[in-house]
């Protein structure tokens, strides 16, 4: 089976590809977050298509576990105490079956879905609160 080569450009992970999308979804619960315009509607904003891009922890993820390859700039993440600390809740979350997205949208950092993400309520949003003090 051939490992995903995926590109990554200033510090983000790119996925162009609509099957490895659907494997990295399907296989992975890895859901990412689609960024492109919509090709037969570009104006519009409530649809987006390829590329998908992945939260670093997600790219990160797949890396550890030998999922993926990248080319293009090198992918440094974690850099940080609070990166590794992120990395780890988020492995955690993953581990226990999860589909994570992020959370911007409810004012967390991550949106916890206990079933395929997006077919079913938000089950919980969840900010990676960490005192630095």
């Amino acid at each position: 089976m051939n490992t995903p080569r995926l590109c990554c450009a200033n510090g983000q992970v790119l996925v162009d590809d609509a099957d490895t999308v659907l494997k990295l979804r399907t296989e992975h619960r890895i859901v990412g977050t689609l960024e492109g315009s919509h090709p037969t509607n570009p104006l519009q904003n409530n649809y987006f298509g390829l590329p998908l891009i992945l939260l670093p922890e997600e790219a990160a993820l797949l890396l550890e576990q030998h999922a993926i390859t990248l080319d293009g700039d090198a992918f440094a993440w974690p850099e940080t105490e609070q990166d590794r600390v992120r990395f780890g809740l988020f492995k955690d979350l993953h581990g226990r079956g999860y589909f994570i997205t992020r959370g911007i949208k409810y004012g967390g950092d991550y949106l916890l879905y206990p079933g395929k993400a997006k077919s079913i309520d938000v089950w919980s949003s969840l900010p990676a609160i960490v005192n630095w003090n």
